[in-house]
């Protein structure tokens, strides 16, 4: 997510079905909706949900994450 954020770009359409890790490497797969945040005018908000897909992802597994401090740090990647 951080890569595509430092490009301006986000998923659109993310959950935790669309990320393929082993060991040490991470694959995001689906991306024919990937979107550019800053021309979109949706397109902070589709991070948004990219983000609380993830993390809700996480927390049922019983990760300490946030979905609006994820979106803050991509934000801050972003611009």
């Amino acid at each position: 997510m951080a890569v595509l954020a430092r490009r301006g770009l986000a998923h659109g359409d993310l959950s935790a079905y669309n990320v393929l890790a082993q060991g040490h490497r991470v694959v995001i797969i689906d991306l024919p909706q990937v979107l550019d945040i800053v021309g979109n005018q949706n397109g902070v908000d589709f991070l948004l949900r990219d983000c609380r897909n993830v993390c809700h992802w996480f927390v049922s597994r019983g990760f300490d994450v946030d979905g609006e401090e994820l979106l803050a740090e991509l934000l801050a990647q972003a611009w």
